[in-house]
């Protein structure tokens, strides 16, 4: 069995093929998320805690967190769900998945280590490298950096070297930094703020219009109406006379 072991401190992760099965029956019967002594693997991972993340069969077939076996089965996977990626909108599908649980049918065991013993393992822990992309948002470029409001996030971002051109400058590419507040940004703000009680004043002041208006028109309405029923009394005044 090959075990992926990763060092988010580092950066780093190592691949590991163990043919001794003795050293790594310790993970039978495992489920993914569970946290296990490194010990078995050697002196040298004395202290050691390793978190198991996955892995995948001998036919490839990756395990799933949830699925209580430590066989292979057939679900239906939707939008959402881990081991699937749909390819049309409301697409579903039956896929081949294994369980959660470590058995002897994996290939390779994907591990994190959680807790650091007092050796150093080599290419794991004993090196660390650099992060290839950083933050784009400004709130956490603020946070990785130890930034206040005053400082300029424009100058803490992250670069990333492109390869050298023959005959040209050699360039830099960094990431558009996403929820920046600037002074253009803040004059949109204003402006759309400016609009927006624009309008609202707007349909105030025609509200007030039409209800006038509608007032006009039923006092003519009523003014016609009496008229009209005075006309009418009038009328029948005039015949019961003659």
């Amino acid at each position: 069995m090959k075990l992926n072991i990763a060092f988010p401190a580092t950066g780093c992760q190592k691949l590991i093929d163990i043919e001794d099965e003795h050293k790594y029956r310790e993970f039978y019967e495992k489920r993914i998320s569970a946290e296990v002594s490194a010990e078995c693997l050697g002196e040298e991972w004395k202290g050691y805690i390793l978190r198991i993340t996955g892995g995948n069969d001998k036919q490839g077939f990756p395990m799933k967190q949830g699925v209580l076996t430590n066989g292979r089965v057939r679900l239906l996977l939707s939008k959402g769900h881990s081991c699937y990626r749909p390819r049309r909108t409301g697409e579903r599908k039956r896929k081949s998945v294994r369980g959660c649980i470590v058995d002897s049918n994996l290939s390779v065991l994907n591990m994190v280590v959680i807790k650091k013993g007092d050796n150093e393992i080599p290419g794991l822990t004993d090196r660390t490298l650099p992060r290839r992309l950083g933050p784009k948002r400004c709130n956490k470029i603020r946070k990785l950096f130890n930034l206040n409001k005053q400082d300029d996030v424009r100058r803490y971002v992250i670069r990333r070297e492109l390869p050298d051109k023959e005959g040209k400058k050699r360039t830099a590419k960094a990431p558009k930094i996403q929820r920046l507040v600037t002074p253009v940004r803040l004059q949109r703000k204003r402006k759309s703020m400016a609009l927006k009680r624009q309008r609202s004043q707007k349909n105030k002041e025609e509200a007030a219009e039409y209800q006038k208006l509608l007032a006009k028109r039923l006092k003519e309405k009523r003014a016609e109406h009496l008229s009209r029923k005075r006309r009418a009394s009038s009328s029948r005044n005039s015949a019961s006379k003659a």
